[in-house]
């Protein structure tokens, strides 16, 4: 009786803990548009300076200051769009508000010091968010705005206020736009450091020698500064290009127009979404910095997946003036091959938030298993492909597209080999299967060719993919991306990387930590400027060698590599993305791995164990359940400018 108790009691309690760890700082909180209040610095009905501020924004009021501030305003005074900043700084306001703006964690009654309180999370460090206080709000010392996205302090019906020396810091892409501070009347201290904007239709009263970055409207109120410097930060628009790319080699027929886009924001569409889909360059949208969600329309008979600059679950985050790229892939899906036994099974999970199962293509949540087994072997391959001319200034003509396929992991044969290109559909093999066994051995390299003719310049994608030499049958994909321009002299640069895990067979339950290796080609004509390494699942990627001549140019004859390190706790699929600009055009090229983390048997129960975000949860209060009963379980890119070039 006494353990039937307990268990209830434990599996009761566990599941309170584990709700309140999951949805402990979820954020809700999203930037509304600040219309023509976006560029004052201060905005009030009377604005009092005495003494020399600087400014760096527009300056509105209805009663001047004794002394003019300093610094680039170039709206000063009553004159417009000083009158519709006041609307507008009242319409964010109520965006800001509940109901628009729920709290997503209320502080203990009374007043509150950021900078010492517990109750949050770590003490001085807040995620984004909405913070709630019916006291008076104090920023006593240093505090931090850790990540990207909203945050919103709320001291209503009270007061904000700093101490002297008090600083505001941001890290890991938390942004002065994304910052807002709400509160009936504002006092920061002398030598504040500060951050965010302030609304406030009291006042707002900055002490000496305080650095702001930021906002302070106080339409129909009074701003005071003494000896300060206030900057409104830059806030401009992004951009955001949607490419979507079908893949037909199951028998499908779809083209991308089939598919219904969706870009959304704190889960509404954006305008001009939804859209169909579109091949390069994409459909492309004006966007406030913030984080976005692209999603399609299901579509049972596709696999989709997410590439470029969002993440394996179609989020991205922007910064103001960002030119980014995603790209949605869909796949057609064939009858997945059976695995062999002794691994846990792991129908493929509902992926509201991305997939961490194996394979690449399973992102639509086709129900069939895919195999986790002790025993994989997990294959990488790669590919180039070269265009013959890069340029054709005299206008259309024949191009000859060369590509090379191999094996880079190295550690088992690849079989049931495809080759598709979006824009070339007569691709020939050569050569290179020296032993006729159909099947990419560890040294073998394939050579294919497609010739087709182009009327405007053209970017196009081709695809490899293969299938591990075993009865696990892993898949592998890998992408190449050209441009042969017409009408102009002007190549096109090409890049290229191939990214190696250091562990290519499943780890331990656990995990573990895995160095990746990225080795990024120039198999172009013309030198890359600016080239950047990034990856989804690793972070920093450092370059550790390759520029011979120091020029900080990824030259036709040079091989850069970079590396990086991270834990793998689950199995973990990641994209690596490279990117680089020559001539006004921008390459891109994809680099896909996984890591597998082998998880063992459990006693047959009944149960089915699903390896989705849901299953770790899971995973991790059954861990503990056990424990309480004395069990222990060891647990592209910037926008490729396709236009027409005349000459």
């Amino acid at each position: 009786m006494i353990m039937k108790f307990f268990s209830k009691f434990s599996i009761f309690g566990l599941l309170v803990v584990f709700t309140f760890f999951s949805f402990r700082f979820v954020s809700a909180a999203t930037t509304p548009s600040f219309g023509m209040a976006a560029s004052y610095g201060v905005l009030s009905s009377t604005y009092t300076n005495t003494s020399v501020t600087t400014i760096n924004g527009d300056v509105g009021f209805t009663t001047a200051p004794a002394v003019a501030p300093l610094g680039i305003h170039p709206n000063y005074g009553v004159a417009a769009p000083y009158p519709q900043a006041g609307i507008d700084q009242a319409t964010a306001l109520v965006a800001l508000s509940a109901p628009a703006q729920p709290c997503t964690f209320t502080f203990p009654a009374g007043a509150i010091n950021l900078a010492t309180d517990v109750t949050h999370g770590t003490i001085g460090i807040y995620e984004p968010g909405v913070y709630c206080s019916l006291g008076a709000m104090t920023v006593g010392g240093p505090i931090n705005l850790d990540g990207a996205g909203t945050y919103i302090f709320r001291s209503f019906p009270a007061a904000l206020n700093t101490t002297v020396g008090s600083v505001i810091s941001l890290s890991n892409g938390a942004s002065a736009c994304d910052v807002f501070w709400i509160s009936t009347n504002t006092t920061l201290a002398a030598t504040t450091t500060f951050v965010g904007t302030v609304i406030d239709n009291s006042f707002i009263t900055v002490g000496a020698n305080t650095t702001w970055l930021g906002r302070a409207l106080s339409f129909g109120g009074t701003v005071t500064t003494d000896t300060d410097t206030i900057t409104v930060p830059n806030c401009a628009p992004a951009t955001l290009h949607i490419v979507k790319q079908v893949i037909n080699d199951n028998g499908g027929l779809a083209i991308a127009n089939a598919f219904n886009l969706h870009v959304r924001r704190a889960g509404i569409d954006v305008v001009g979404s939804p859209a169909l889909g579109a091949g390069l360059p994409g459909t492309s949208y004006t966007l406030n910095p913030g984080t976005y969600v692209i999603s399609e329309d299901a579509n049972p008979a596709y696999a989709q997946s997410f590439a470029g600059d969002c993440n394996i679950g179609g989020s991205i985050t922007l910064a103001p003036g960002d030119d980014r790229t995603c790209t949605v892939t869909n796949n057609d899906i064939a009858t997945p091959s059976g695995g062999g036994g002794g691994g846990v099974t792991f129908p493929i999970d509902t992926c509201p938030n991305g997939d961490d199962s194996p394979s690449y293509y399973d992102g639509i949540c086709v129900l069939s298993p895919t195999i986790v087994h002790s025993g994989v072997v997990v294959p990488l391959i790669g590919i180039t492909k070269v265009p013959s001319p890069l340029a054709l200034p005299a206008g259309s003509g024949s191009v000859i597209y060369n590509y090379t396929v191999w094996n880079v992991g190295g550690k088992i044969a690849l079989t049931n080999i495809t080759l598709k290109d979006d824009k070339c559909t007569s691709i020939k093999f050569i050569s290179g299967d020296t032993n006729n066994n159909k099947k990419i051995d560890i040294n073998e390299k394939w050579k294919y060719t497609c010739t087709t003719n182009l009327l405007k310049t053209t970017t196009n994608t081709a695809i490899a993919k293969g299938y591990s030499d075993d009865s696990y049958n892993q898949v592998s994909v890998a992408t190449a991306i050209a441009t042969v321009v017409v009408g102009a002299d002007l190549p096109a640069p090409l890049i290229d990387i191939v990214k190696i895990p250091s562990r290519l067979t499943p780890f331990p339950f656990g995990g573990g930590d895995v160095d990746y290796t990225y080795i990024v080609t120039n198999p172009g004509i013309v030198y890359i400027s600016d080239v950047t390494v990034t990856d989804n699942k690793c972070n920093p990627v450092s370059i550790i060698g390759g520029d011979n001549n120091r020029n900080h140019l990824l030259d036709v004859d040079e091989t850069w590599t970079y590396t990086c390190k991270t834990k793998v706790s689950v199995s973990t699929r990641n994209i690596a993305t490279a990117k680089g600009i020559a001539n006004g055009f921008a390459a891109v090229d994809y680099a896909f791995a996984d890591v597998l983390v082998f998880v063992p048997g459990f006693p047959k129960t009944g149960a089915t164990i699903y390896q989705n975000h849901t299953f770790r949860n899971i995973l991790i209060v059954f861990g503990i359940l056990l424990i309480s009963t004395g069990f222990m379980v060891i647990s592209k890119r910037r926008n490729i400018q396709s236009n027409d070039l005349s000459k």
